[in-house]
């Protein structure tokens, strides 16, 4: 069940050494101060795995766990292993938060028995700021039943996992798809599937540094990412939590006709298709609606891309 009324804040590290403080320091800050936070040194080849150990000694609610390079999945993987508490957060360690954040989350989700709390985000790249996450259509509104998993097609609701708190039983046993950098499209999909009772707050709490060089920018590797991360939660949404609704299951679907579709029209020497399969090919045509069925063709022929029986 987890400790009660106890935050653990899992922080994955990796390469972050001009942040990682910034990072730290936002959450040691926090008005809800019954945190555990849980530093996982992701084989970090700079100063982190120090800066890590240091912050040990200055706050007990701290610990560090220090391993081979997994990746961010993991990262988040291994601290979930520590976790005690009640609640569970993600942070980046590149980001931080507003004082307030998990307050106000906490006080939402005990106020109104909520599975999930979210806030809006402000994306910053050190020189500008934008709201990232805009939730005016939904803001401070219970989302219940299946209204829920319904956010997860739409584009009201930014498929991130960091702006969130969660109660533990949604997240527990789910684990981050590993080397894949849309692992949150999939986690998220997870975690709204279990998600009974929703609110998300207007309030801006949570502040994603826009790195210009990050790989999360990386468009073709992205659309693959996203196609793999899709079809896993269509089949693990089946196998593991029984999922039986067709319509469900049709739309992610089309989701993933439409991801493959774009991976396959992209220009990237490095992942270009030559040849697909009649099977995937048949996919792709059932899901794609008239116009994207006709440019999957034109892409096709245009690029040479063979159809394998």
């Amino acid at each position: 069940m987890g400790e009660k009324g106890l935050l653990s804040v899992i922080v994955p590290v990796y390469k972050v050494e001009l942040y990682l403080r910034r990072c730290i320091d936002s959450i040691r800050k926090q008005t809800y101060q019954h945190l555990q936070i849980i530093l996982v040194d992701d084989g970090s080849p700079d100063n982190c795995g120090t800066i890590c150990d240091e912050y040990t000694k200055l706050d007990p609610r701290i610990i560090a766990v220090h391993q081979e390079n997994e990746g961010l999945s993991g990262a988040r993987n291994n601290g979930l292993l520590f976790a005690k508490g009640e609640y569970i957060a993600f942070v980046d360690s590149d980001d931080w938060l507003a004082p307030t954040m998990y307050e106000t989350l906490i006080t939402m989700m005990e106020e109104q028995n909520l599975d999930m709390a979210r806030c809006s985000a402000i994306g910053s790249d050190g020189t500008h700021e934008d709201r990232i996450l805009p939730h005016a259509h939904m803001a401070n509104q219970l989302v219940t039943g299946r209204d829920v998993f319904e956010l997860y097609f739409t584009e009201f609701l930014c498929k991130v996992v960091w702006n969130a708190v969660y109660r533990r039983d949604i997240v527990m046993g789910i684990l981050s798809p590993s080397g894949c950098h849309s692992q949150d499209n999939y986690v998220s999909g997870r975690y709204l599937y279990r998600t009974k009772r929703m609110m998300i707050t207007d309030k801006c709490l949570y502040y994603y540094y826009k790195n210009p060089t990050s790989t999360t920018h990386g468009g073709h590797k992205r659309f693959l990412d996203i196609c793999i991360c899709t079809e896993k939660l269509r089949d693990d949404l089946i196998r593991e939590e029984h999922m039986e609704d067709i319509s469900y299951i049709e739309r992610l679907n089309r989701k993933l006709a439409r991801e493959l579709f774009h991976f396959v029209r992209v220009n990237d020497a490095h992942y270009r298709v030559s040849a697909i399969q009649k099977s995937q090919k048949d996919f792709i045509d059932k899901y794609l609606d008239f116009f994207r069925r006709l440019r999957f063709d034109w892409v096709l022929h245009k690029k040479h891309i063979r159809i394998l029986k």
